[in-house]
């Protein structure tokens, strides 16, 4: 399972960087918008491979797992985007090496432990939602 979404998590990341970059360089947008906006759309392709593919949970939680999996992306997309202006402001990083070293942390610590246990978690698992 944890090599599963982290597969998944790397397909979507490369989707994320791609909106980033695409935002940022080609674009001319801000920025943390360009950081905030690729989770988003790599959101999508993470929710989509965890929930069939990764711990297999499909059933009749959609809206619920949708709606906990968009408030867990928001906040990986607001760390990440801090943490990457921060990081560039007060070292001497470019946005990008920044970027990766944020996205690993913010992955590890935040993103695979709320999908797992909360936004996947089987019936009765951390929270129980009906």
């Amino acid at each position: 399972m944890f090599y599963r979404a982290q597969f998944a998590a790397m397909l979507a990341t490369a989707v994320d960087f791609a909106v980033m970059v695409f935002c940022y360089q080609l674009l001319g947008l801000p920025l943390a918008i360009a950081v905030a906006l690729g989770p988003m759309v790599g959101g999508m392709v993470n929710f989509t491979l965890n929930r069939y593919w990764s711990f297999r949970v499909a059933g009749d939680r959609l809206l619920w797992q949708m709606g906990t999996y968009m408030s867990v992306c928001l906040v990986s997309a607001l760390v990440n985007a801090y943490g990457v202006v921060l990081m560039v402001a007060h070292t001497a990083l470019a946005y990008f090496p920044a970027r990766v070293l944020v996205a690993l942390t913010v992955a590890l610590l935040i993103n695979y432990p709320l999908h797992r246990y909360l936004v996947f978690a089987a019936r009765g698992g951390l929270l129980k939602s009906q």
